[in-house]
């Protein structure tokens, strides 16, 4: 289930705000603005990731970005207690009984395990393949949060130019002492802009995108693991056990607390 991100909201917010305060507590916020420098830095580092990257992959740049204001919740105890209960069920009255049970499943990946054991897939073939959608994500979140981040390392980048165009003009127009003043101001507010959102925004927002990646693949990795013990027809006792070992300290504590026992056996609900 997918629910917005509060921490990204929250730590935008704050960020934003702490250094709107630094700002106005010593000026304007007017002498922070520069149009010209809003182009050099803003689209000259969109141009520069448009070279870097082919249209397929970054027309959806802007997608992968509001994905970190969303947040998808695993429940892992839910995961265990399911693998439990059909693995009791499939020992009891054999593989064929969980095709009822696979309506009821909402993750597709999930499904797709379930319903490879339920038609008689080797392990070897049911392993390669939830393996290989596996890698197959995981490369396509990397080259997400990768081209977030890259904009993150161009953004200063174009703002260290601007700084060199304001320095240019300076120099440029010595014996003019308004035009000085005005490529001072673009020679600074570029660096400022390009700093502000390579720390504040595109550099979290990838590190984000990158730490929830790695929880929906260990969260697969789990499944698969439980997936596999089924097919194996492995005792829901063990298989509670291999599954618990993917849950932090905290979350086993969650678990025990939170499920009730039959024979030294969680079951669900």
């Amino acid at each position: 289930m997918k629910k917005l991100d509060l921490m990204t909201v929250i730590g935008l917010i704050f960020g934003v705000t702490v250094i709107l305060y630094g700002i106005l507590v010593g000026g304007s916020i007017m002498s922070f603005w520069d149009f010209g420098s809003v182009l050099i830095t803003i689209c000259g580092s969109f141009a520069a990731l448009m070279i870097n990257y082919p249209i397929g992959e970054f027309k959806n740049i802007f997608k992968v970005m509001a994905q970190s204001f969303t947040e998808t919740t695993f429940s892992k105890n839910e995961i265990i207690n399911n693998f439990i209960v059909l693995s009791r069920k499939a020992r009891r009255e054999g593989l064929l009984s969980l095709e009822d049970e696979t309506n009821s499943i909402e993750d597709p990946y999930f499904k797709k395990g379930l319903q490879m054991v339920i038609d008689g897939v080797e392990p070897e073939n049911i392993k390669e393949i939830l393996e290989l959608e596996i890698t197959e994500m995981e490369a396509r979140h990397s080259t997400g949060y990768s081209m977030v981040r890259s904009w993150g390392g161009y953004a200063p980048a174009f703002g260290m130019i601007g700084t060199l165009i304001g320095l240019i003009q300076m120099l440029v127009n010595l014996d003019d002492s308004s035009k000085i003043a005005s490529g001072m101001a673009v020679a600074l507010i570029t660096t400022f802009y390009g700093a502000f959102l390579a720390n504040m925004l595109f550099n979290p927002m990838a590190s984000k995108l990158q730490v929830k990646s790695n929880k929906e693949i260990a969260v697969k990795e789990m499944i698969l693991e439980g997936v596999l013990s089924i097919q194996s027809g492995v005792n829901p006792r063990i298989i509670e056990e291999k599954l618990l070992c993917y849950l932090s300290p905290k979350e086993k504590v969650s678990y025990y607390a939170s499920s009730p026992k039959e024979e030294g056996v969680a079951v669900n609900g």
